[in-house]
Formats: structure tokens, sequence, C-alpha cells
């Protein structure tokens, strides 16, 4: 996606964005679409703003969250990347590193939560018409998921009545056993021995012993823990794999880089504690 956007991404700081045009966005738009150019392979179609927000640190510079469709001719089908980028009106620049942490300002970015996200067949804990509702991204072999979602669980059971709990799963690379463990907790949950919120928290604090991230080891030590006998044709059946990628693809759309990643009432929260100041605040 990167190379798709090649001359784009490769503008730090530029500045006259196009001084004649009538508002800020619309300088973006002529100026994006000038700057990227028709591939090797695709051709590129219009750039979309379809979210904006403030940076915190510096009120003049806002996100802006761009969708660019793009035109495959040998496939004879169209395709829509995602990027974000800073602009105060004046200047537009692709990242800002914050010196007090070295980390990157986009990486704190994501896009908003859609209304279509808020399923039933994600919904984990909580009611369905409480007034907040959250949304995590997590694996279940990252160390920090396995720390932070058992405590997520725990506290939404106390606040069933003002919260609800939408869970994706996103499985990382860098933890290659995990998309087994994952298609194994949703064969699982067909099988209705626990609740899903309860199979859930079973696997964040079960400590698995894999004797290596084969499919076929993975699977054992699931059965082993669960005394289920699951097979490799159960754990990849259509409708397993359509909702792991599905899954997968929101993340990706919603441009989620790691886990886990907490969404609040439809905006990400990077500090991940922000549902508990609205408890707190009766909100």
């Amino acid at each position: 996606m990167m190379s798709l956007m090649l001359r784009l991404l490769s503008i730090i700081l530029i500045s006259s964005l196009y001084a004649n045009a009538a508002t800020t966005e619309q300088k973006l738009i002529n100026f994006i679409n000038k700057a990227v150019n028709t591939g090797r392979g695709y051709k590129f179609k219009k750039a979309t703003i379809i979210h904006e927000e403030v940076l915190p640190s510096d009120k003049k510079w806002k996100a802006y969250f761009l969708k660019l469709d793009l035109q495959i001719p040998s496939k004879n089908k169209s395709i829509s990347v995602k990027d974000i980028i800073f602009s105060d009106g004046s200047l537009i620049s692709k990242d800002f590193i914050d010196l007090n942490t070295g980390k990157s300002i986009k990486g704190s970015f994501s896009f908003p939560a859609t209304s279509e996200m808020y399923d039933k067949a994600h919904l984990l804990l909580g009611n369905k018409n409480a007034k907040n509702r959250l949304i995590i991204f997590s694996d279940p072999q990252c160390p920090f998921c396995m720390e932070y979602v058992p405590e997520l669980l725990e506290w939404v059971k106390k606040h069933s009545k003002n919260f609800a709990l939408y869970y994706y799963h996103f499985p990382l690379s860098i933890h290659p056993a995990s998309k087994t463990l994952v298609k194994a907790e949703l064969a699982t949950q067909k099988l209705g021995i626990m609740s899903d919120a309860d199979l859930t928290l079973k696997i964040y604090t079960e400590l698995f012993d894999f004797k290596d991230n084969s499919e076929a080891s993975v699977l054992k030590e699931f059965n082993r823990i669960f005394k289920t006998n699951l097979t490799k044709k159960d754990i990849n059946t259509k409708d397993i794999l359509e909702r792991l990628n599905g899954d997968i693809r929101v993340a990706n759309n919603l441009m989620i880089r790691g886990t886990p990643t907490l969404y609040v009432n439809d905006k990400k929260d990077p500090s991940r504690s922000l549902y508990k100041k609205l408890a707190k605040e009766g909100k």
C-alpha cells in the first residue's frame, strides 16, 4: 500500500497548499490529486477526506483521515486504501514525532468505529443498548493483552448495565500460534460448553505450553486444556475463516497496528482507561 502513494508519503513537510482553494480540505484534496500518480497495475481515481481530528498538542493542526480509491484494470475491480496526513492549512506532514516519547504521533490515531461494528456476533459482554460501547481488538498471545483483557472483562461484568463490550480478534504475525488459537476458540464457541465471555477469559488466563507453532501442536494443547477433541477440519470451516478474516479486515481498515487497541464510543482510546473515567462521572 505504501508504494501506491509513493510521492505523497515521501513528502515530510510541504508548503503552499494551493492558496487559492476555499478550504483546507479542498487544498488537501487538490494536492493529493496531483501528488498521487497512476502507477503500474493501478489507476488513481479520487481522494476523499472521511474524518478529521484536532491534534491535542497543537490545536492549529488536524489529522485528516483519507480514503484513496484505485482501479485495478487487470482484475477489473476497484479497491480503497486509507492513510492519515496532518495539516494546519498551510503546511502538510505525513507524521510527527513526540520529542518526549520518541514515538510517532500518527501511530496514536485510528479511523473511528462505524455503526455496523456493533453487531450481535461481536457483543461479548454487557447490554447491547448501553449508553457506552467499547470495542477491543486483541491477540490472545500478546503479553499486554493477557494482562489487560481479563481485567477489562471483569470490569465490564460489574458495569454491564451502562457498558457493552464488543470483541474483535486481531492475531499478530509476531505471535504465530495466535491464529490457530483463535480458530479453536471460535470452534469451541459453536459447541456451547461455556459462555463466550468465560471462554475468552480462560484463553487469556491459561498458560499454554506449545511444543511449536504448528497448527497441530497448538490444537493439541488447546484440546488438552479445554477437554475438547477439535480437529484441523473443525477449526478451518468456512464460517470460522470468514469470521477471523473479517475481524482482521476491520482492524486493517481502521489502521490498527497493535494490540490491545480499545475504542470507547467510536473513538480509539490510547490510554485504554477512559471507560473508568466515564463510569466514575456517571456517564
